[in-house]
């Protein structure tokens, strides 16, 4: 699997390297194999998402990709908890990896898989359930306990999903801001990530995804 050039390449090892992020991340450790890599996220304990990556077993451990400029708020989280576990984490050489791919492709790729790669902008904002992550195999609820797993829960089973995200595809090059407003002027919404024309767009309200829709006071195309 290929991935884009602002990705950071880890790998957590141990003899409890699997017992540390069992306890951490969204998807089943027992779950994970060596033959490609899988997409997961961590949360806090307001079971907001603070981080999406990738991750594959490799040999006495794990190696997880994810985003550079959530490497260092990733690492600080994990470093509260990786002390009571004979783990560690560690950045990786990558000079054995394939060739990544640039942004538009990247984004291509995000936009078929459904999935919304949380960002410094958006880390930490969203729940796994308003970024759609319980339809793409990213939260499994049959693991038991991680962080933020009681309020996740609590939505899967009682909660009533509102809100929609959808894909957007006549973004401008550049936007001056992410909110997106109803033609009253009233914010219903953000771009939660863009590249190029096409970008995530996450809507408070579903019903609101079907009325005229503007970003920089443009009408904005829902695919």
């Amino acid at each position: 699997m290929k991935f884009s050039q602002k990705h950071t390449y880890l790998i957590v090892e141990g003899s409890q390297a699997g017992e540390f992020l069992q306890g951490q991340i969204t998807i089943d450790v027992e779950k994970i194999s060596d033959k490609d890599f899988m997409p997961a996220c961590i949360c806090n304990n307001k079971g907001r998402v603070m981080a999406t990556f990738w991750i594959k077993k490799v040999e006495n451990g794990f190696k997880i990709v994810i985003l550079e400029e959530l490497f260092i708020s990733f690492e600080e989280h994990m470093k509260i908890y990786i002390p009571f576990f004979d783990a560690k984490l560690k950045k990786d050489n990558k000079d054995n990896f394939e060739e990544e791919l640039n942004s538009s492709e990247w984004m291509k790729f995000l936009i078929n898989e459904g999935i919304v790669e949380v960002n410094k902008h958006t880390s930490a904002k969203y729940t796994p359930h308003e970024l759609n992550y319980q339809n793409n195999e990213l939260i499994d609820f049959s693991k038991g306990c991680f962080n933020g797993q009681e309020v996740i829960a609590r939505m899967e089973y009682r909660g009533k999903l509102k809100f929609a995200l959808k894909i957007a595809d006549n973004l401008q090059d550049e936007i001056k801001e992410s909110s997106i407003y109803n033609k009253a002027g009233k914010k219903i919404g953000e771009i939660l990530s863009k590249e190029g024309k096409y970008g995530f767009v996450f809507f408070k309200n579903k019903d609101d995804q079907t009325k005229s829709i503007f970003l920089d006071g443009e009408i904005l195309n829902i695919l």
